[in-house]
């Protein structure tokens, strides 16, 4: 969430969405996740990543963003997570006698997904108290991201 005791810029005042520069960055990849794997509503999903992008577009040149070796990989590991818990969830549907399994599976998943999260926001100077996600437990997830 913004820090509410800063006033608000134009860019603040022009976005479409007001969540964290990372859960842009988030809903972009799964918003791009659906837009190859569903049939139907990709237009709905083309316009939102659109104003996705406006957002982050307005984020980057407000704070003067630069690209680095080390945020891409955050982005490419978020992106990844979202797709192995959309897998996950897809399992779930697929053979109830193994939902359990796959929720665990999802819930440890996430926990690294929003560790991503938390690292996209220390990246861009972001990571105040307030924006961080706090659910990072991965209660024993065999799998490690080296960034």
């Amino acid at each position: 969430m913004p820090d509410r005791t800063k006033r608000s810029t134009p860019v603040e005042k022009s976005r479409r969405f007001k969540p964290t520069f990372a859960d842009l960055i988030d809903r972009l990849t799964v918003d791009q996740i659906k837009e190859v794997l569903l049939e139907g509503d990709r237009p709905a999903y083309a316009a939102e990543m659109k104003d996705l992008e406006h957002d982050l577009e307005g984020l980057i040149r407000a704070r003067s963003l630069q690209l680095s070796p080390r945020l891409l990989r955050i982005v490419i590991a978020l992106a990844q997570l979202n797709l192995h818990i959309w897998h996950c969830k897809d399992r779930m549907a697929a053979r109830p006698d193994e939902y359990d399994q796959w929720l665990r599976q999802a819930h440890q998943l996430n926990g690294l997904r929003n560790r991503m999260k938390n690292l996209l926001l220390q990246e861009i100077g972001e990571a105040g108290r307030s924006s961080r996600a706090t659910n990072i437990s991965t209660d024993g997830l065999n799998v490690t991201i080296s960034i």
